[in-house]
């Protein structure tokens, strides 16, 4: 299930993942996560943790992999505007990428023109932050994602 959130009352910005997060908190947490193509602006206070991750991803086949419990606590509840970022939440550890496998955003027609596919086959969940503009949350598991909506009503189902 695929999920357009663009013009959400919740949100302070239409990337806003610092709201965006506690609503899939238990499965955030319960995730291994691929962060790739991520350029963010630092609103109220600088996150270092954010900065470093954004500094390793200045190649463009990038990424880094994190903890659910690690990107929640970094993210939730924080003044970030993510203005590119894909992150895929996936169960157990996660192998290597090769170039052709790193998501991305900046550029990405797939988005677009395959809204239901996954960019990385191993996500249970991904987020797409594009250009600060829109969020697309895909959710391998319909239930959680009908859970999603209830929180978000205004996300369009693509």
């Amino acid at each position: 299930m695929t999920i357009l959130l663009e013009d959400v009352p919740q949100f302070r910005w239409q990337t806003d993942l610092g709201r965006l997060l506690p609503a899939i908190r238990q499965q955030v947490e319960e995730l291994t996560w691929v962060i790739s193509n991520l350029q963010c602006w630092h609103l109220r206070d600088f996150i270092p943790t954010v900065a470093e991750w954004e500094e390793q991803m200045e190649h463009h086949y990038s990424y880094t992999v994190v903890s659910g419990k690690t990107l929640y606590d970094t993210m939730a509840d924080t003044d970030i505007q993510v203005v590119w970022g894909v992150f895929c939440g996936v169960k157990g550890n996660m192998p290597a990428l090769s170039k052709d496998e790193v998501p991305y955003a900046d550029g990405s027609k797939e988005p677009w023109t395959e809204p239901k596919a996954f960019q990385l086959a191993a996500s249970e969940i991904e987020i797409v932050c594009f250009d600060s503009s829109v969020t697309l949350v895909k959710f391998r598991d319909k239930v959680i994602g009908r859970q999603f909506l209830k929180v978000f009503p205004d996300g369009k189902i693509l």
